[in-house]
């Protein structure tokens, strides 16, 4: 899988979380096109990122515990890069990926 498809089911199943339209692993899988244990494994990696995802058995779906939101962008001079010219700029500097308060950076990222 692409790292952009990759990156884009994160950005899905943050959107779902917060909004709390998950429903169960079952349909949480169907709507973002995986199995269940993909989703379990993808649920854990979110969960090691620091989000704090929790499971509903009387609503019967995901949630944050507290508010947060994936935030999954290229970040220049403090200011976001978006696609075109700055796609060559992504590949041979650093990126930030934050949950809630948690921020994880990776520095010189080669293409």
């Amino acid at each position: 899988m692409s790292l952009l498809k990759y990156l884009q089911r994160l950005k899905r199943m943050d959107d779902l979380i917060r909004r709390k339209a998950t429903g169960n692993a079952q349909e949480f899988a169907k709507k973002l096109g995986i199995s269940q244990s993909h989703l379990f494994l993808e649920l854990r990696e979110l969960k090691e990122l620091g989000a704090p995802v929790e499971y509903s058995n009387e609503k019967k779906c995901y949630f944050y515990s507290t508010e947060c939101k994936l935030i999954l962008d290229f970040v220049k001079d403090g200011e976001r890069l978006k696609g075109g010219e700055n796609i060559s700029w992504i590949f041979n500097h650093s990126y930030n990926i934050e949950v809630a308060n948690c921020t994880l950076q990776q520095h010189g990222l080669e293409s």
